[in-house]
C-alpha cells in the first residue's frame, strides 16, 4: 500500500497586520468608581440585555420588536450621557 501522507510545502505569502491601537489613557479611566457612571453603564446594560431578550423569542410579534427597538434607544441615550459626563470628567 502506498505511503498516502505527503509532507506540503505552503508558498503562502504572510500578512503583516496593522498594530493595535494604544489603549485610553488612564485620566479617561479615573472616574471608574464614580456611582453616577456606574449607574448610567448598569442602565446601559440592562436596556440591552432586555432588548436582547425580546429579539430571542421565538414568537416575538411586532410590538416585542417595537418594544425592543426602544430599548435599544434607551441604552444608546444612557452611553451617551456616559460618555459626556466621562469627557467632563476628564477635562476637570
Amino acid at each position: 500500500m502506498a505511503d498516502t501522507t505527503a509532507s506540503v510545502r505552503s508558498s503562502a505569502h504572510v500578512i503583516t497586520l496593522a498594530g493595535r491601537r494604544a489603549a485610553p489613557s488612564s485620566s479617561l479611566l479615573d472616574n471608574t468608581t464614580d456611582p453616577t457612571l456606574i449607574a448610567l453603564h448598569v442602565q446601559a446594560e440592562n436596556a440591552l440585555a432586555f432588548a436582547l431578550g425580546l429579539l430571542r423569542k421565538p414568537q416575538g410579534t411586532a410590538a416585542d420588536l417595537e418594544r425592543a427597538t426602544a430599548r435599544a434607544c434607551r441604552a444608546a441615550t444612557m452611553l451617551k450621557r456616559l460618555s459626556a459626563a466621562q469627557a467632563q470628567g476628564a477635562a476637570a
